[in-house]
């Protein structure tokens, strides 16, 4: 009878243990980065982080039950972070090989594709393809503006790892928020963006006077027309991945999702 007293106790104390050890898991805080010159997936107004994807967060962590802090950091230096485990969410990224060996994905969030940002007298430059783009750059002898670490097809990947005729006419930013001053300063014939960032913030009150000279060229990227995810570090607990999963599944399915997308992309999703 002792024996199984003892037995009892031993398996209630296991099953506190692990009851207490879940419960401490998911009490983690998570750490998100951020970017404020990513209007209107993530920008600062009044001093609080608003957009598309800060409104996705808030709700994603809320069926999910989960608590997070937001950051903003460099980039680049984000990326190695995530990779270590020091960051556990970065939102509005293309997906890719490389990252996916360190990133969970969620999403998509919406379809983004990467266009061309050049002064309005340039928007007509012949530019239909990467090799056209390499050809006028050298002739107006003025590079293109490539933020470090960004990814924006893998077309375009390949292509910048093995031809360094591409390599030499990018112009590398470490800093996002410069590529719009050296633009109007003449230093770049234009930069990279995402189109529908770039759309946004020319006819949006707080931003539009800004792009009084600027234009959107019709160059896409070639293959760049693809998703904006949540990446996830793989550094991150798996069970806090499948409850944000989970929780943007139950967004898909009620139609939470749909109304989002709907109120900032100005349609519901095809994907």
């Amino acid at each position: 009878m002792n024996r199984i007293l003892k037995i009892l106790m031993c398996v209630s104390k296991v099953c506190l243990v692990t009851f207490l050890l879940s419960n401490y898991i998911f009490a983690e805080t998570l750490t998100i980065r951020v970017s404020k010159a990513d209007f209107p997936s993530t920008y600062l107004k009044g001093g609080n982080w608003e957009g598309m994807d800060i409104e996705l967060i808030k709700e994603i962590f809320l069926r999910a039950k989960l608590d997070y802090q937001i950051i903003e950091r460099p980039f680049v230096r984000s990326l190695v972070k995530i990779k270590n485990g020091k960051i556990d969410l970065i939102p509005n990224l293309v997906k890719n090989k490389e990252r996916s060996n360190y990133m969970n994905w969620l999403g998509p969030t919406r379809i983004t594709c990467i266009g061309l940002v050049v002064l309005k007298k340039n928007k007509d430059m012949p530019i239909k393809t990467v090799e056209d783009l390499i050809k006028v750059t050298q002739q107006k002898k003025k590079k293109v503006g490539y933020i470090s670490g960004a990814s924006y097809s893998e077309f375009f990947d390949n292509k910048l790892k093995n031809d360094p005729l591409l390599t030499e006419v990018l112009y590398i930013l470490n800093d996002d928020t410069l590529k719009l001053k050296m633009l109007k300063r003449g230093r770049i014939i234009g930069y990279f963006s995402d189109a529908f960032e770039v759309r946004q913030r020319m006819i949006d009150q707080d931003f539009s006077h800004q792009y009084t000279n600027v234009a959107l060229h019709s160059y896409r990227i070639e293959e760049s027309c693809t998703g904006s995810y949540f990446g996830l570090s793989k550094m991150l607990d798996k069970q806090y991945y499948l409850k944000l999963q989970a929780a943007f599944q139950s967004m898909k399915e009620d139609g939470a999702f749909d109304k989002l997308h709907l109120d900032w992309v100005g349609l519901k999703p095809a994907f």
